[in-house]
């Protein structure tokens, strides 16, 4: 385990690159997730669970990306959530031995879902433990994938992070699949995360995803959920307001450089409207 000072110093590196402090407990759980999906390379339950989301982007992707706080997986086959927490034993006990981090069960979801499996796990890291520390995990039970899953080693992102191995592999989505399923986020009326529009600006902006070769993944996505195309337009319009109202509640705290909200949201809109997805 790294010491409580590799904290400090990427907490202060950040501000000093970006402006915006990043607390060491944001960095401290970055640091814990990449160390569980070490262990989960290493544990048979790395062929049942498919890493997805904003974190997969982070962690898989791109080392030096927004931070996240919670792990999304998707079934790759049945398994009960028994199962799953069983095998999740062996990979707790691979972290600890190499890691040093503890990392046990927590609780279940108070909440029931009809499509996912949702509990919380505890860790004990660099930092004092003042007050329980939890990350949420959320395992789509039945998911239509549009892409082929890849092989993706979990990236060590900073130097401070001195001791995280290089060479531990994870099941993750493709990039066109997790863009897919931001666009299907976004415009959910249930849904209300900005974060799904900062990734999608991300992807975009930078040339990494173009939805006007993906719009057959983006009709099966909608059409495994019950919802169709046509809808799309006045689904974003009608979030354009609360995403602003949470961007930076949900997003200050998770990068030292945020960029301005009616910014990203133009240029995803466009990037959508030059794709077909949605209406002029």
């Amino acid at each position: 385990m790294i010491p409580q000072r590799n904290l400090s110093l990427l907490s202060n590196r950040l501000a000093r690159a970006g402006g915006r402090r990043v607390g060491e407990a944001v960095l401290e759980r970055d640091y814990c997730l990449a160390w569980f999906l070490v262990g989960l390379s290493r544990s048979p339950l790395r062929e049942t669970l498919v890493f997805k989301g904003g974190t997969a982007l982070k962690r898989c992707y791109f080392g030096d990306y927004r931070f996240s706080e919670d792990l999304d997986f998707t079934l790759a086959e049945p398994r009960e959530l028994d199962a799953i927490l069983a095998g999740l034993e062996a990979v707790y006990a691979e972290v600890q031995r190499a890691s040093g981090i503890i990392v046990r069960f927590a609780r279940a979801d108070r909440k029931s879902h009809q499509n996912s499996h949702t509990f919380y796990l505890s860790y004990e890291g660099p930092l004092p433990a003042a007050s329980p520390k939890e990350v949420k995990i959320d395992t789509t039970i039945r998911e239509q994938f549009v892409r082929p899953v890849e092989d993706r080693p979990v990236l060590r992102g900073y130097e401070e992070y001195a001791d995280l191995p290089e060479d531990a592999p994870v099941r993750v989505y493709a990039l066109e699949e997790i863009a897919v399923e931001k666009l299907v986020a976004l415009t959910d009326k249930a849904r209300n995360e900005p974060r799904d529009l900062y990734d999608l600006w991300h992807l975009t902006s930078e040339g990494l995803v173009d939805f006007a070769t993906l719009l057959p993944e983006v009709e099966a996505k909608l059409a495994f959920r019950g919802r169709i195309r046509d809808a799309m337009t006045g689904e974003l319009a009608t979030k354009e307001a609360r995403y602003k109202k949470l961007w930076a509640i949900r997003l200050g705290q998770q990068m030292a450089t945020l960029p301005p909200f009616d910014e990203v949201f133009r240029a995803v809109r466009r990037s959508l409207r030059d794709a077909g997805l949605v209406e002029r």
